[in-house]
């Protein structure tokens, strides 16, 4: 029987999660394998590179998040779909703090650039389903989906309300900024009426 493993690669990313959320971007292997109690022989056992090992949690944090984000994307009525996928956003944040701060490791459009061979094909396709769920809510929403809208939609559901969120990412996300979130999504998806 094969022992079990003692720094599995979720033990090595829920570390780096942590490290990440107190150092940011500058987190090393080293803090990363002391976090987690491992030798660094096993977290470069698991994970080729620094860049790999980071890469790795961006794209698990960001799985994580999107589950949510499209469950409430499917919400019935459409109008209210906009709002919960809007609220998701500071929700989920302040619930995962450190996977939130995780996702601000890489910007999506950059990463498909720069991302290590062997995470290409998987940081490419990340946003596969979001962006077909969100098309579908346009859709919904508003029985025609065109440039403005679609923009409308992204604004509302995913770009104020990570505006709101972003300054107060590793820290405590005030109580407001859901109130604010629902507001702008209403205001900005109505525009598309």
């Amino acid at each position: 029987m094969a022992r079990p493993e003692k720094f599995s690669v979720d033990v090595i990313l829920d570390a780096a999660a942590r490290v990440v959320l107190a150092r940011g971007g500058t987190a090393t292997v080293a803090e990363i394998a002391r976090e987690a109690g491992a030798p660094i022989g096993s977290v470069y056992h698991r994970f080729a590179s620094r860049e790999v090992l980071l890469v790795s949690l961006w794209l698990r944090s960001v799985r994580d998040f999107q589950r949510g984000f499209i469950e409430a994307c499917r919400t019935e009525p459409a109008a209210d779909a906009v709002v919960a996928a809007a609220l998701h956003i500071p929700v989920y944040c302040r619930a995962h703090p450190s996977e939130a701060r995780a996702m601000t490791l890489y910007r999506h459009a950059e990463l498909i650039r720069t991302a290590p061979e062997v995470l290409l094909e998987e940081v490419t396709a990340v946003n596969d389903e979001v962006n077909a769920v969100s098309h579908d809510l346009t859709r919904r929403r508003y029985a025609v989906v065109d440039e403005r809208r679609t923009a409308l939609l992204r604004a509302a559901t995913r770009q104020c309300p990570y505006g709101l969120v972003r300054p107060y990412l590793g820290g405590p996300i005030p109580d407001w900024i859901d109130e604010a979130t629902v507001a702008c999504a209403r205001a900005i998806a109505a525009l598309g009426d």
